[in-house]
């Protein structure tokens, strides 16, 4: 009689469980304001909250896989909900010293046929994230045709989307420009769009959608935005194009069994700022693969090709770079493509000289094999272990500092198996790595920390080769710090006063402040050696002082597409940008809550109010600032497309 009883209330307990799930089961962040709502309506949906209020609507869940689906699921149990606190750190970044606190728990599911499949939600004070994982044990190679995974943006949001770019000899590279977009009202592009995604809901919430410990096992994806199921603002996630590559490697991901999936992610915030400061995609990855890497150094790097694109065939115009880098206190000079085609001097003549300036060096190589045919060169040198490891150990030999890797053009499996086969290997000879025409961070700077860079940007290149770059440049220097900078290095090559093929207009302190605004663990500054030169000495100064890395970093103001103000911290020393994205003249405002109390000497660099609209000069402005708790710094008047900059530190 007992066991009978025991018997029916479990099947009662087990029904109860189930019926409670298919109206709500929740995990929410320590504070309680962030939360993921899991519930089940014959397909799996999620919503995302803030302070209860939807930052993501309800969004579908599942997966299909090539031998079967995991739509339609039953719930077989859960884990307990688990306690996340650990602490790392990173050489570079927004901050060196990283607390995560997060909650934890494991869904159990089946499909109609009885497999397996497992779903782990995370929920942290500024995001949660969610992964699959089939939890079988199958030596037979599986297929993951499609994702039933979606994003329902609120109705009436506004979205700063980025279209992925058509497959092409040197795309997708991540280097189109972003859109403010009324979400319902994107339109269906062929192509989807990139990661990340950016979205204000019209309460004025703030959500960022992305993806971390993206690995071998998967490829990396974005967003289509189309009806299919689900209503127009779904944004699904999509795999590579098949022809991509010109068509080398698979679309659709493939392994044994367990197999677990990326963390999809969504970063919340009351506030735009709270989406830059956010370090949940790299909190979300694997500890570092390569241990501490202490020889890991982040600095700054003189750049000859944006200027010169003819300069690494001539060693004397390369040690010019090399020359202004040990002049300005920069640490790194880059030798860009097609080094290996001296017309003038040796790169042995480059190397010895800058052993002689103490300057360390990078050298370009283009990351084909067969799945380009660019002809930049090196090329065929980083396709194979064997040939990339020969390569690096020659490069060791050299005294050389790192690599810059180009020409990716997608992010099938096999390319992200070789990033990654690559971030190895160079540990091995200690080499650090900045990838360019690339995919995006995907909390790969926490596993590697040698991966001190990714472009993944339509930066300063553009003035070269894009003719409406340069208007819209002013609006997207202020986007892209709460969207592509949010996730991880972004190697724009900032800082250009002089004009390339397309003329700037931004201001001078606006070129300046990117030095503060835009984050990446190597600095390339991109202008000429002439150009720097005549820079007023006050500018030399804040580009000899201002750091690559940030023991912390705190955004005072701003939303993309408007203006934004950054604060970042290097030691006891305070560095500010602020730059103005509009057409318009406007005030901005320093509030130093961020310092200690106490005396403070502050050098103000901005644009010359005297000029007419074209004046490029910079005005250094130099003052006490005592600061008592809630003392704000006034900058009437910042002019259309201009901004400023600040240093300030500490009087003894």
């Amino acid at each position: 009689m007992k066991c009978a009883l025991a018997a029916v209330l479990l099947a009662l307990a087990v029904s109860t469980a189930r019926a409670q799930l298919s109206l709500l089961l929740t995990v929410k962040s320590p504070n309680g304001r962030t939360a993921i709502v899991i519930w089940r309506d014959g397909p799996l949906f999620y919503r995302v909250t803030r302070d209860g209020e939807d930052v993501v609507a309800g969004s579908p869940l599942g997966i299909r896989r090539a031998d079967q689906d995991f739509d339609a699921l039953t719930f077989v149990g859960a884990t307990d909900v688990r306690t996340i606190d650990e602490r790392y750190t990173t050489p570079d970044g927004k901050t060196r010293e990283h607390h995560v606190v997060a909650r934890e728990r494991t869904l159990h599911f089946k499909n109609a046929a009885g497999a397996p499949i497992d779903i782990t939600l995370r929920a942290q004070n500024d995001g949660v994230a969610f992964r699959y994982r089939f939890p079988d044990r199958d030596r037979d190679v599986k297929t993951v045709v499609e994702e039933a995974t979606g994003f329902h943006v609120p109705d009436r949001s506004t979205a700063w989307i980025l279209p992925r770019q058509p497959v092409g000899k040197y795309a997708p590279a991540y280097e189109d420009l972003f859109r403010e977009v009324q979400s319902a009202m994107a339109p269906g592009l062929a192509d989807g769009w990139d990661l990340p995604a950016l979205f204000k809901t019209p309460g004025g919430k703030w959500a960022l959608v992305t993806e971390s410990a993206l690995d071998e096992s998967y490829a990396g994806s974005h967003l289509v935005h189309r009806a299919r199921v689900y209503d127009d603002d779904v944004y699904r996630l999509a795999f590579p194009d098949p022809a991509e590559n010109l068509g080398v490697g698979k679309a659709q991901p493939e392994s044994t069994l367990p197999w677990t999936l990326p963390w999809r992610v969504i970063i919340v915030g009351d506030r735009a700022g709270d989406i830059i400061e956010s370090d949940l995609v790299n909190d979300l990855a694997p500890p570092s693969k390569i241990g501490a890497a202490s020889w890991v150094k982040p600095g700054r790097a003189a750049w000859s090709w944006w200027s010169a694109s003819d300069s690494p065939k001539h060693a004397e115009q390369l040690n010019a770079f090399t020359d202004l880098a040990a002049e300005m206190g920069w640490e790194y000079a880059l030798v860009d493509a097609n080094w290996n085609l001296m017309e003038t001097g040796t790169i042995q003549d480059v190397i010895a000289h800058a052993k002689a300036k103490h300057v360390g060096l990078f050298f370009w190589y283009n990351s084909g094999g067969p799945h380009n045919d660019v002809t930049e060169a090196p090329r065929d040198r980083m396709f194979t272990r064997e040939q990339r490891r020969k390569e690096f150990a020659q490069l060791e030999a050299w005294g050389v500092k790192g690599v810059k890797v180009d020409f990716w053009q997608s992010d099938k499996q096999d390319r992200i198996t070789q990033y990654r086969d690559l971030l190895r290997d160079a540990a091995d000879f200690q080499l650090m790595v900045n990838f360019h025409g690339s995919t995006i961070p995907r909390g790969w700077p926490r596993e590697f920390p040698n991966l001190i860079g990714m472009e993944a940007v339509a930066g300063a290149e553009q003035y070269k080769f894009r003719e409406d770059y340069a208007a819209k440049a002013p609006w997207l220097n202020t986007v892209l710090p709460f969207t592509r900078n949010a996730i991880g290095p972004m190697d724009f090559t900032p800082v250009t006063f002089s004009d390339a093929k397309y003329p700037h207009v931004t201001t001078n302190a606006h070129e300046l402040a990117l030095s503060v605004i835009f984050e990446n663990g190597i600095q390339h500054f991109a202008d000429s050696v002439e150009s720097y030169r005549a820079q007023p000495e006050a500018a030399r100064t804040f580009l000899r002082q201002v750091p690559a890395a940030w023991d912390e970093t705190r955004v005072l103001s701003g939303e993309p597409g408007r203006q934004v103000i950054i604060a970042r911290r290097d030691g006891h020393v305070w560095y500010v940008g602020g730059i103005n994205g509009t057409d318009d003249s406007v005030d901005m405002e320093v509030p130093l809550r961020f310092l200690e109390a106490g005396q403070w000497w502050d050098v103000l660099i901005r644009d010359d109010d005297r000029g007419g609209p074209g004046e490029r000069r910079l005005t250094p402005v130099q003052q006490d600032v005592p600061h008592t708790g809630e003392a704000t710094i006034h900058i009437p008047g910042v002019r259309p497309h201009g901004g400023f900059v600040m240093r300030l530190e500490r009087r003894k």
